[in-house]
């Protein structure tokens, strides 16, 4: 159970993992939509709180106990709010907090509504495992498509991120990376053409550092990463599935071999709803 709310009746919402659980039959560890009304009438709001707080804090248990699976419709806003005793306004709050932590999210149309969201797969960006390597531990399957793969001269950013020349020739190669069936990145991977010849000829669907290590021997050893707030704009959507005006994150890195020369430079946009960005670090020796 959140600490900020409890029940009258059954405490369904207590917060607990599965594995906290323990094993349990499938029928004891869900609710549907109408138990989940009931719930609410007997929610016991923290007066201490604001009641949208409490009410987020509620379902976020919920849901992350796993009681309301992935694709679970909410109750309709009014016919919820008016089991809780609030407001459809403070629903509302409630509910676009949840929307910002990727816990629902929301769909317009006839078949509209809120509905429970799939679990956001962690992501480590510090981490030059490869993405698929980290998607496959949290979800079933992790492939690329490739959607362009050419040489072309350098433009001005990726001539100054490569220290080369601007006009120098680079590989670009353009994919969508997708976790289960859900496209999650589009990546924008530039290479110079002098150190990967032939490379675009390649297959592209795997590891691309896997490539770069194994056939040039010159995988990225560490690399530099900015991060940007972005809008998917109309061309990215598409690939992306998602809204024009949705926010995604913007990721520019820099991979540098050993030696630390860049090898690699790319632009990448994230679906912030389907994978959480982490970063890893260790604390160097302290000279005090």
């Amino acid at each position: 159970m959140s600490p900020t709310a409890s029940l009258g009746g059954p405490q369904l919402g207590c917060g607990l993992t599965e594995r906290e659980r323990g094993p349990a039959n499938e029928s004891e560890t869900k609710i549907n939509t109408e138990e989940l009304l009931e719930q609410a009438q007997g929610l016991v709001l923290d007066p201490g709180l604001p009641a949208h707080q409490s009410i987020s804090d509620w379902l976020s248990g919920i849901i992350a106990g796993g009681l309301l699976p992935a694709g679970s419709k909410l109750p309709a806003e009014r016919q919820f709010a008016q089991s809780m005793g609030v407001s459809r306004m403070t629903l509302r709050q409630a509910l676009d907090t949840l929307l910002q932590e990727g816990r629902i999210v929301r769909a317009v149309g006839s078949r509209g509504g809120s509905f429970v969201a799939e679990p956001r797969v962690p992501v480590d960006i510090s981490n030059l495992m490869g993405l698929s390597a980290q998607l496959l531990k949290s979800v079933h399957s992790a492939s690329s498509r490739v959607l362009s793969a050419e040489t072309i001269p350098a433009d001005r950013a990726v001539a100054e991120a490569l220290r080369m020349s601007v006009g120098s020739p680079v590989h670009r190669i353009h994919r969508l990376r997708f976790a289960a069936s859900t496209p999650v990145v589009l990546e924008e991977t530039f290479l110079p053409a002098e150190l990967f010849p032939g490379l675009p000829e390649r297959d592209l669907t795997g590891s691309i550092y896997a490539v770069m290590g194994e056939d040039y021997g010159l995988a990225p050893f560490s690399s530099v990463e900015e991060l940007n707030p972005a809008v998917a704009g109309e061309e990215n959507a598409g690939h992306l599935e998602i809204g024009p005006a949705t926010a995604v994150l913007g990721i520019k890195r820099t991979g540098l071999a050993r030696d630390g020369r860049p090898v690699e430079y790319s632009e990448d946009l994230v679906r912030t709803d389907r994978l959480k960005i982490v970063v890893s670090g260790r604390v160097g020796a302290s000279s005090d």
